[in-house]
C-alpha cells in the first residue's frame, strides 16, 4: 500500500469538506439552514488549518 504524507490526506479531506460547504452555500443540496452553513464553513476552515499546521510532518 502506498504511504501518503499526512498533509496529502488532510488536504484531500479539507478539499472535500470545502466542496460540500460550497454546494451547501449555493443551495444545491436539500439543506437550507443557516446554522448548517456556518458549521460546515467552520469545519472547512478547521480542516485547512490542520492541513497547514501539519504540512511538514
Amino acid at each position: 500500500m502506498i504511504k501518503l504524507p499526512f498533509f496529502v490526506l488532510s488536504s484531500i479531506v479539507a478539499f472535500n469538506i470545502t466542496l460540500f460547504a460550497l454546494f451547501l452555500q449555493m443551495d444545491w443540496l436539500m439543506f437550507h439552514s443557516s446554522l448548517g452553513k456556518v458549521i460546515t464553513w467552520a469545519a472547512a476552515v478547521g480542516a485547512w488549518h490542520i492541513a497547514y499546521t501539519f504540512r511538514n510532518r
